[in-house]
């Protein structure tokens, strides 16, 4: 069995004084990156972007675990529904798992370590 997991980290501030987001992806045996993807704004279309470049080049995964954000769900957005993501989960047989609400280090491991706590990082601001 392979798990996936998904996570958008921000706060980047660019010299332009715009904001970045990284995509990132780590496989959670391994914990091998498999996603670090730069982007503007974290749309879905951005973040399905990222993961749909990383299942061409590593593979597809039996699951996924992704935390609640509307990139990944319509769970609790208006009139529900399914979105890209879950879409592209469905058409290639990858069973989409999402984090318990309000659950913020479910997803840790996606998200590189601080180093001076060895606690995961938390949309913290650089610069």
């Amino acid at each position: 069995m392979e798990l996936w997991q998904l996570d958008i980290v921000g706060g980047i501030q660019l010299a332009d004084g715009g904001e970045a987001k990284v995509v990132t992806g780590v496989d959670d045996h391994s914990r091998f990156c498999l996603i670090a993807a730069v982007v503007r704004r974290a749309t879905g279309r951005a973040v399905c972007l990222a993961f749909a470049e990383a299942l061409q080049r590593f593979g597809i995964p039996d699951e996924m675990l992704t935390d609640n954000g509307k990139q990944f769900t319509a769970r609790f957005g208006r009139g529900g529904g399914e979105v890209i993501f879950d879409r592209i989960c469905r058409e290639n047989g990858i069973t989409h798992r999402l984090t318990k609400p309000r659950s913020p280090t479910a997803t840790g491991k996606a998200i590189p370590p601080d180093p001076a706590t060895r606690t995961p990082r938390r949309r913290r601001r650089l610069g």
